[in-house]
């Protein structure tokens, strides 16, 4: 199994409850919505690693369809417990494009969240992503670390808004193109 995978070993250690080593991701992606349209676990420890089968990343479209998601990934839970079926941390990529469409402060952290997230998905894709836009994101995120007005990074570092966002909608790109979904 290459790195990017996810093992029972690598992701559940003997004697460990699930609900204490899984997060239960959301992505909300419609703006028309509230609740986020995808779900994912994310198995957290010195790294955070998405699940991922045959090198897709595995989304579903409900909680519950947690459990359908790690035994998809080969992953027995017949004896650990149930997967978590609260959510721990949403990616609101919706969100994160009006507040970079209109907005100068980001008070919640929707937009650091949300990169975050997406850095962790897309180097689990094994899709390289292009210099430049890695060069914009990062800058950003670095940014956003110790500041929540972010209209002042655009112009200290000569970036448009929009490259920012086209950055963000490479990612969500890459990662849906290496994706599985369960419905």
């Amino acid at each position: 199994m290459s790195e990017s995978n996810l093992s029972p070993t690598k992701l559940l250690p003997a004697n460990e409850n699930i609900e204490k080593l899984l997060w239960l991701f959301g992505f909300r992606i419609d703006p028309g919505t509230e609740e986020p349209n995808l779900y994912t676990l994310i198995a957290y420890g010195e790294r955070e690693l998405p699940l991922v089968v045959g090198g897709q990343l595995v989304f579903f479209t409900r909680p519950e369809l947690a459990i359908n998601a790690l035994q998809l990934c080969g992953i027995d839970v017949s004896e650990l417990g149930t997967p978590p079926s609260e959510i721990d941390a949403i990616c609101d990529v919706a969100e994160t494009l009006y507040l970079l469409d209109a907005e100068d402060v980001d008070e919640s952290d929707t937009i650091l969240d949300c990169l975050n997230a997406l850095f962790d998905l897309v180097k689990a894709t094994s899709i390289p992503m292009p210099t430049e836009y890695k060069r914009v994101l990062y800058a950003f995120a670095d940014y956003l670390n110790f500041e929540q007005e972010f209209a002042g990074f655009f112009a200290e570092e000569d970036i448009q808004r929009s490259e920012i966002v086209n950055a963000i909608l490479w990612c969500v790109g890459a990662i849906s193109a290496k994706s599985k979904l369960l419905t």
